[in-house]
């Protein structure tokens, strides 16, 4: 019988090490994306509270918070 691929090695180890080697890669994309996506909810936190900083403060004040 022959064989159309051959085995890495006899005991995977090698094959684990590559199967570790990609799965640590589509975690990094994830986390990073996730970052991406806090970051983003993080600047419209910051906005929002500059607009209700700007409503709740009284009309003809000079006061300023220290954005």
């Amino acid at each position: 019988m022959t064989m159309l691929f051959q085995p890495l090695d006899l005991d995977g180890h090698e094959r684990s090490e590559l199967y570790h080697a990609a799965r640590l890669s589509m975690l990094q994309c994830r986390v990073l994306t996730r970052f991406d996506r806090v970051e983003e909810a993080a600047d419209k936190v910051q906005a929002a509270a500059e607009l209700f900083a700007e409503a709740a403060r009284p009309v003809g004040s000079t006061q300023t918070l220290g954005m």
